[in-house]
């Protein structure tokens, strides 16, 4: 939603007329639009929830928030077993525990991204340690 904003305000003159700034009241009215079309759903991603403006993000606008914070090492073992198809060992997950202990700020991305990059558990589980 950030990045929705500032490019928007950022975009430079067209052919078509001059700068057209977004505004909050132009936001509200095209979210209220989407909002009311039934089978749509809206998913709106911010870093800063506390610099929105509470017109925002009223009831009725926004109906569900989610904090998608650091990572438990159990989350983590999931994530691993969807990507890799199968259950980790007990010693796989008992280095994926160490490595949360000592390092618990680990994002979903991260492991997401590690994932993606390694084919085989082991390598993934090397470069995860080494984080």
């Amino acid at each position: 939603m950030d990045k929705l904003i500032a490019d928007t305000i950022k975009n430079s003159a067209s052919k078509f007329g001059p700068k057209d700034k977004l505004n909050l009241s132009g936001l509200l009215n095209v979210l209220d639009g989407v909002v009311d079309t039934p089978g749509r759903i809206l998913i709106m991603t911010t870093n800063h929830p506390e610099k929105l403006d509470p017109a925002l993000i009223r009831p009725g606008r926004v109906n569900k928030k989610l904090l998608l914070g650091h990572m438990t090492s159990r989350q983590a073992q999931h994530m691993m077993e969807h990507y890799f198809g199968g259950s980790l060992e007990a010693k796989q997950k008992l280095v994926v525990d160490e490595v949360f202990k000592a390092n618990p700020t680990i994002s979903p991305a991260q492991v997401e991204q590690l994932c993606a990059e390694y084919d085989e558990v082991g390598d993934m589980l090397a470069a995860l340690s080494s984080m």
